[in-house]
């Protein structure tokens, strides 16, 4: 009986090393499939197998073929890699190996059908400051890959120059983590190997009712469409760069200081764009946040330069992004808005984002069904005046924006107001003409050079039922310091119409500090 038990074993086996499944790896539902070769052959087209030539090199294209004919029982797989030094695709200069794609339709390779593993980590050797395997789509008429029926990973590779979206994702709970997308093989410049030459397509794009999917710690660079397009619901982006080189900065010429959105200079690409409901992008931790620098395309006048979100949908949460900032906190700015919320988003949470040198403002809104929207704890900077009306806007720019289609309601609601201030202890009431009984009541630190921004949130208090509040500073004020509110609304009459957890606008700068001797008491 123990004999028969081996021999059947030793067939199982057998089999398994004949169909290409590493065999030490192998457990009962979970295949592994190993790619040793930069090689493809366009002419293998969706059918060919790893399996079914074990004398022959396994490619990236036969592995995705092998993958996708597996049933349910036999998946998770992962696709590893395991290609030689002496393969024609290593450059031992980086310590990459460089697939690149033959195919010129639109869907080139099979779908990752379920449960597929793709995993450039896996390949032992070379660098250790980036992706090791590159996947080239050489600018053919081709997508890269499309994640269907959900569960699917893509890990730890660079991609680069397909004429439409590195990573589609039709499907649920997919994961896209440690990915370069649209850079050179080493990172420092774009995929075209220029810096002003960007890829005419998209990074990741995720199709509408995609939900749950995780899209982290990858860095974006150089495309004319979207970044990434953020559809679906319940998703995650979080710790990702937009618009930088792989090590998170962006080459500013000599002669300025941060990015001068004129032609020649770095194109970064267009920023992300956001949709449908309770997506995350960014989070609860700094690490979390994304980081956006850089974003340029010279393709004319600033109005023409996408923001670095452009936002829809409703119950988002935007939370510890950075925009304007390299990951050296260096100025660099986009040469767009920030966050253009003009397209009626409603009931998000905006909170703890930081907003450097946009050319635009740094926040727009301009929808008819604007509502619910907080604002809590973000951040805005700008040294020089904000633009006034540019070309077709009818509206000059501004730190937070109201378009003129915005409910009247809101854009006249004014903020709290300050009516006296001694040391560190601050109060006041509502704002005049706009009672505010138990609004939350946030207080911001700017200066008097005549900019609107919000440079520091301080501190928030609760209104009390006739609107007044009393709130404590961490610090005095210094000589020409002041402060600005904001309010954000407890239910849903304060503002008539409006959500709760609705915010106003920023107030003007109240209490600005000429000289030492306080308390000021404002009229």
């Amino acid at each position: 009986m123990v004999r028969k038990l081996w021999q059947v074993t030793l067939v199982i086996l057998i089999g398994l090393f004949l169909t290409g499944i590493n065999v030490a790896a192998f457990v009962p539902g979970d295949s592994t499939i190993t790619v040793n070769s930069t090689a493809d052959d366009y002419h293998d087209g969706k059918s060919k197998k790893c399996s079914a030539y074990p004398t022959e090199p396994c490619t990236l294209r036969r592995a995705i073929n092998q993958a996708y004919s597996l049933s349910s029982s036999n998946r998770p797989v992962t696709i590893q890699f395991d290609i030689p030094t002496t393969d024609s695709g290593y450059d031992s200069g980086l310590g990459v190996w460089k697939i690149r794609l033959t195919g010129s339709t639109l869907y080139d390779l099979r779908e990752l059908y379920g449960k597929t593993i793709i995993d450039g980590s896996t390949q032992p050797g070379g660098r250790s400051n980036g992706p090791k395997i590159i996947i080239d789509g050489q600018g053919n008429k081709n997508n890269g890959f499309i994640l269907r029926q959900g569960n699917n990973v893509v890990r730890g590779l660079a991609m680069q120059d397909f004429k439409n979206s590195h990573i589609t994702i039709s499907s649920d709970d997919n994961t896209i983590e440690n990915c370069w997308f649209g850079l050179s093989d080493d990172g420092t410049t774009l995929s075209s190997g220029s810096d002003t030459d960007p890829e005419g397509g998209s990074g990741v794009v995720l199709s509408a009712g995609s939900d749950r999917n995780t899209v982290r710690d990858n860095v974006f660079a150089g495309f004319f469409e979207t970044a990434a397009a953020i559809r679906g619901d319940d998703n995650i982006f979080a710790g990702n760069r937009i618009g930088m080189r792989a090590d998170g900065t962006v080459p500013i010429p000599h002669r300025f200081a941060k990015h001068p959105c004129l032609s020649g200079a770095w194109t970064g690409g267009s920023g992300i764009t956001v949709a449908d409901s309770n997506n995350q992008i960014g989070g609860a931790t700094a690490a979390d946040g994304n980081i956006f620098a850089g974003l340029f395309l010279d393709v004319g006048p600033t109005t023409t330069q996408c923001p670095a979100m452009d936002v829809s949908g409703d119950e988002h949460v935007i939370q510890n992004n950075i925009i304007g900032l390299d990951i050296n906190d260096k100025v660099v700015g986009v040469c767009g808005r920030g966050l253009d919320l003009g397209s009626e988003p409603s009931d998000m949470q905006v909170l703890d984002n930081v907003i450097v040198e946009p050319s635009l403002s740094a926040i727009l809104m301009n929808g008819v069904m604007l509502n619910g929207n907080t604002l809590r704890g973000n951040a805005i900077r700008r040294e020089t005046a904000w633009p006034g009306k540019l070309g077709h806007n009818k509206f000059a720019e501004g730190a937070i924006v109201y378009g003129p289609v915005v409910p009247a309601a809101l854009k006249n609601f004014v903020p709290a107001k300050i009516t006296m201030m001694s040391g560190t202890s601050v109060s006041g009431t509502s704002g005049n003409g706009s009672p505010c009984p138990f609004c939350t009541i946030e207080i911001f630190l700017d200066d008097a050079d005549g900019i609107t921004e919000a440079l520091r949130s301080l501190v928030t208090a609760t209104a009390n039922g006739s609107g007044g509040w009393q709130a404590t500073l961490p610090a005095p004020l210094a000589s020409g310091q002041g402060l600005r509110t904001m309010s954000t609304v407890p239910d849903n009459f304060t503002i008539n119409g409006l959500h709760t957890g609705t915010t106003s606008n920023l107030s003007l700068l109240q209490g600005i500090v000429r000289q030492n001797f306080l308390p000021l008491v404002q009229q």
